[in-house]
């Protein structure tokens, strides 16, 4: 027995539906009124004649009822003028299978009357007009959108449990979604690149292809499609044809059948993947190209039977914002949901379906395309690579990976090209209010053509549309405004773009040889990104002192000065000389950290604004800036200004300096064991600013002669208890934190009592 539950009109509406789109003659009457009594199905084609009763009723009398009905009307219908030839067909169609004494009583009366009868359920009528098992065993066998377009094929694939959240920041699970759509409620899903919009839609497509066989086949089929095939259709026949095509399912029309019956529930993958047609220009005009492009799948949702269930997910920054998304998708009563990034115990599952044991380093953003990625280098190199990877090198593998998986996508559009445009945006960008923007589609388009020297064509323009890492600036917002959706990949993308200038600084059409039109400096990644890609090209410092003296030149004193001179102090010194000095001023820093290099110590920084300047690195016999009449939020590492460092400061005024039980000297003044006490020295260095990973060397500064011998041991012993993880950038050895232990690093810090290694 099934357990769908459905009232006797209900179940005659779905049926008379199945079989208008199973026959679709001309002349096709559906119910109608015969002998005084009305009869639940009519069909009448020059060839056939047709008649339904549907009923959920399970006894041998409604059998013996309808039976009789149905033979009735075939005979008077076939004595009409022109229907004597055609040939005569009934069906007594139930809700469930029916029972052997019901087909005996059709049976029975069929032979009577001299009639063709079968007594069937409605499942069985449903396979007459779409096989749902053939195409369901189709579209298995077939790629669900951009999970088809992973960065690296994988033998398994972790089905994580995925709560989306409403506009309302609720909770809402799969089931509860998947339930909706039985019952005939639509829904818009968005999200931000690498969340998994597309493996959401595939876990919702398994929910319901199980409902649907669990159930007797009884509720609708899924039909997942993947709208980036469908460019260029025009009809709602056109992307179901095409899509029976692509996932090797050979009754297209079936599927357009079923589809008009109300017999499945669509699921569209990625309207932003849509090509529209040529862009001219304004935005107005870019509306325009989006809803003529949408064309096809508005007519599909609005022709879609009202019962039938349908869910669209895709990236909201395709549009300005919500009200035109609704509007050209066709949408009139929905749910808004989104997908939010992993969890920790979405994480923890993830990486045990994974299996892998590795500690997940603290500067990993919580999305299923980098993990995937990650988890994907782990099983080829098999050397414990990905967990060691240091934050730069693993934010530039993963542009590197969403960029390659974007290219795919497009048939003349490289990676590198896509890369650079993203990197040129994320320049561009720092010369709004933030670096993350807002962007607009005229820098978008600025950024395509100083790449690439030419205008954006049809691709071109799909490939703004739907840049990687973008998002819309603000939903309720009718502008094209984008801005990045995560900080770290806008900085990161700007690193890139900053190793270019750097390589050539000379370049009349970068924009990075002007003065900057903004003041704030690059976080440390983005420094991180561009000395680590500079290292890779086998680069040292003196690459980046070209640029330098470029700029000092040309009295550019600026935040890109600033950038340069951090980038520079990252990478290593090949012994030359420096005739240089370096000024920066009039520059915000969110964080400065002050390391020992020879470019460091040629440097002023005048009339800036430091927010956190870290001097926990460097000690009395390092190469230290200057800095003049400077704000200084946070002097981190020293607990007041030592005597060595006093005469690098001119004038600055510094409102806070590290509580002296929480910098190196007060650390190891606790009443600890040495060990713990190196350990807890150590944990400041690394936790103490997020992603950011120390070099081995750095560690020991601050420390006694006596006690600096012991840091190998100390350090070895907080790998192994997953408290650090170790990485590799260039000749330098990095230390990170792990994510999983950042809450107890802090804690110890603060409670420093209760600490032992």
């Amino acid at each position: 027995m099934t357990e769908v539950a459905e009232s006797g009109a209900d179940f005659e509406h779905r049926g008379l539906n199945l079989a208008r789109a199973l026959h679709d003659p001309v002349g096709s009457q559906g119910a109608v009124m015969h002998a005084g009594r009305e009869r639940d199905g009519l069909f009448v084609s020059n060839d056939d004649i047709h008649v339904y009763e549907f009923t959920i009723g399970r006894t041998t009398d409604k059998a013996i009822k309808d039976g009789e009905k149905i033979a009735e009307l075939l005979k008077a219908v076939g004595k009409k003028p022109g229907n004597s030839l055609k040939s005569r067909t009934g069906w007594f169609v139930t809700l469930e299978e029916p029972l052997a004494n019901q087909r005996s009583a059709i049976e029975s009366i069929a032979t009577k009357h001299g009639e063709r009868i079968h007594a069937i359920s409605i499942a069985t009528l449903n396979a007459r007009i779409c096989n749902s098992e053939m195409y369901i065993q189709a579209r298995d066998n077939a790629p669900f959108g951009s999970t088809g377009f992973g960065v690296k094929p994988s033998a398994k694939t972790p089905r994580v449990q995925i709560d989306l959240t409403t506009s309302a920041d609720e909770e809402i699970s799969l089931s509860n979604i998947s339930n909706r759509l039985i019952n005939g409620e639509r829904a818009l899903i968005t999200g931000d690149f690498g969340v998994g919009k597309s493996h959401t839609l595939r876990e919702i497509y398994s929910i319901l292809r199980k409902d649907h066989f669990k159930k007797g086949k009884l509720t609708p089929f899924p039909v997942h499609i993947n709208l980036r095939d469908c460019a260029g259709l025009k009809t709602p026949a056109e992307i179901l044809r095409r899509h029976a095509e692509e996932v090797g399912f050979d009754h297209a029309t079936g599927l357009i059948s079923a589809w008009r019956a109300g017999a499945c529930i669509l699921l569209l993958d990625g309207f932003d993947e849509i090509v529209p047609n040529r862009w001219f220009g304004g935005a107005t005009d870019l509306k325009t190209v989006r809803w003529e492009a949408l064309s096809p799948i508005r007519r599909l949702v609005s022709e879609t039977p009202p019962e039938s269930g349908i869910v669209v997910a895709g990236r909201s920054h395709y549009f300005s914002g919500q009200s035109e998304m609704v509007a050209a998708l066709g949408f009139k009563s929905f749910e808004a949901l989104r997908v939010p990034d992993f969890g920790q115990e979405q994480l923890d599952d993830f990486l045990r379906q994974s299996g892998v044991e590795w500690k997940v380093p603290d500067w990993v953003p919580m999305r299923p395309l980098l993990l995937g990625y990650l988890v994907a280098i782990e099983a080829e190199d098999a050397s414990n690579v990905a967990s060691a990877m240091s934050r730069a090198v693993g934010w530039r593998r993963f542009i590197d990976a969403v960029c390659e998986r974007e290219a795919k996508m497009f048939t003349a559009v490289r990676p590198e090209t896509i890369r650079n445009i993203l990197s040129r945006v994320a320049t561009l960008a720092r010369s709004r209010s933030d670096a993350t923007g807002p962007v607009d589609m005229e820098m978008l388009r600025s950024a395509f053509v100083s790449v690439n020297g030419i205008q954006p064509d049809d691709e071109g323009l799909q490939l703004l549309l739907r840049l990687p890492g973008l998002a819309a600036a603000n939903p309720d917002d009718s502008t094209e405004a984008r801005v990045f959706a995560d900080r770290d990949l806008a900085d990161t993308a700007y690193g890139l773009d900053l190793v270019e200038y750097a390589t050539n600084p000379y370049a009349d059409a970068h924009p990075l040889r002007s003065v900057a039109s903004w003041a704030t400096a690059s976080s440390e990644l983005g420094v991180e990104v561009a000395a680590e890609a500079l290292r890779e090209f086998g680069a040292a410092s003196t690459t980046v002192l070209g640029a330098l003296v470029a700029r000092e030149k040309q009295e550019r004193f600026d935040a890109v000065m600033a950038d340069l001179v951090r980038v520079a102090a990252t990478l290593e010194w090949d012994q030359k000389r420096i005739t240089s000095t370096f000024l920066v001023t009039g520059v915000i820093f969110e964080q400065l950290i002050v390391e020992d290099h020879p470019i460091m110590g040629a440097t002023s920084f005048q009339d800036c604004v430091i927010d956190r300047l870290d001097v926990s690195s460097i000690d009395e016999s390092s190469n230290v800036p200057h800095f003049e009449r400077s704000l200084i939020g946070f002097l981190d590492g020293v607990s007041s200004l030592p005597k060595w460092l006093e005469g690098r400061f001119g004038a600055c005024e510094i409102n806070r300096f590290s509580v002296a039980t929480q910098t190196t000297s007060g650390i190891m003044q606790l009443g600890l064991d040495r060990d713990s006490r190196i350990a807890l020295s150590i944990l400041k260095k690394v936790f103490g600013q997020r992603g950011s990973g120390r070099k081995e060397g750095a560690l020991s500064r601050g420390l006694s002669l006596g006690d600096r011998p012991h840091v190998p041991k100390v350090i070895d012993e907080l790998l192994s208890q997953g408290w650090l993880v170790r990485s590799i950038s260039g000749n330098n050895v990095l230390y990170l934190g792990s994510k999983e232990r950042r809450k107890d690093a802090l804690r110890a810090l603060e409670v420093p009592a209760d600490f032992g290694l």
